[in-house]
C-alpha cells in the first residue's frame, strides 16, 4: 500500500490514491490507517524529497490529498461532547506550516469526545493568548518539526509553560522526538501516537 502510495504520488494519480487509502480504511479503519501507511509513507516522502526523486509539486499533491481525509474524517466525527469534556486548542507555532500530524490530534481528540478549537498555522503567542483568553482552554496542543536550536526550542517550550501555567502543554513533532523529558510540571511531550492515546483515556 505504501508502494502503491509513492506511485499515485510519482504519477500525480488521484484515482490510485483514493483506491489505496479506502482498501485501507475499509481493512483497517482510519485511525490504524493514519498510523500504520499514511505516517510511513510520509517518511518515505521525506527521504525522497532528500535524495532529490520528487520535487515540491509531488509532495503539495500528496499532502492535500491526505489533508482532504484528514478533513472529512474530522467533520464526520459528530459525537456529543462528554460530561467531563476538556476544551483543546491546536495550533503551530509561528514558522510551522506542516499541519497534518496536527490535523490528526484533532481528530483522535474529537473522537474521545472533547472540545477542539483548531487555529492551524503559524500562530504568534500573542493571538493563542487571546484565542485562550475567549475559551479558557484546559489544553495546548502544538507540534514542532521545523529546524530550530535546541536552545530556541527549549525558550519556546518555558515561555508557553510560564505563560499559560493553568493549562496542560502537549508537544509532537520530529524536534520532540529529539527532545529530553523538559521537566516541567504543566508540560508534557508525545513521542508516538500512543502518547496522545494515553493522555485521552486518562483525563479525569
Amino acid at each position: 500500500q505504501i508502494e502503491n502510495l509513492i506511485i499515485a504520488m510519482i504519477d500525480m494519480d488521484e484515482n490510485k490514491f483514493e483506491k489505496t487509502i479506502s482498501n485501507s480504511i475499509l481493512k483497517l479503519g482510519f485511525d490504524e490507517t493514519v498510523s500504520s501507511i499514511i505516517c510511513p509513507f510520509l517518511e518515505k516522502v521525506g527521504l525522497l524529497w532528500q535524495i532529490g526523486t520528487i520535487n515540491p509539486a509531488h509532495e503539495h499533491f500528496i499532502t492535500n490529498l491526505i489533508r482532504h481525509k484528514l478533513i472529512i474524517a474530522i467533520d464526520a466525527e459528530n459525537k456529543s461532547l462528554l460530561p467531563n469534556s476538556k476544551t483543546f486548542i491546536l495550533f503551530l507555532p509561528e514558522g510551522e506550516l506542516h499541519e497534518l500530524s496536527l490535523l490528526f490530534y484533532s481528530f483522535l481528540i474529537k473522537k474521545r469526545g472533547h472540545r477542539v478549537i483548531y487555529l492551524g498555522q503559524n500562530l504568534t503567542v500573542e493571538d493563542l493568548q487571546q484565542a485562550n483568553l475567549i475559551v479558557h482552554s484546559d489544553f495546548l496542543v502544538t507540534i514542532i518539526t521545523g529546524a530550530i536550536s535546541r536552545k530556541e526550542l527549549q525558550d519556546y517550550i518555558n515561555y508557553l509553560a510560564d505563560h499559560f501555567p493553568d493549562q496542560t502543554i502537549l508537544l509532537g513533532g520530529n524536534q520532540i522526538v529529539e527532545l529530553p523529558d523538559p521537566k516541567i510540571k504543566n508540560v508534557f511531550t508525545m513521542k508516538r501516537k500512543s502518547d496522545l492515546d494515553n493522555i485521552l483515556l486518562n483525563i479525569d
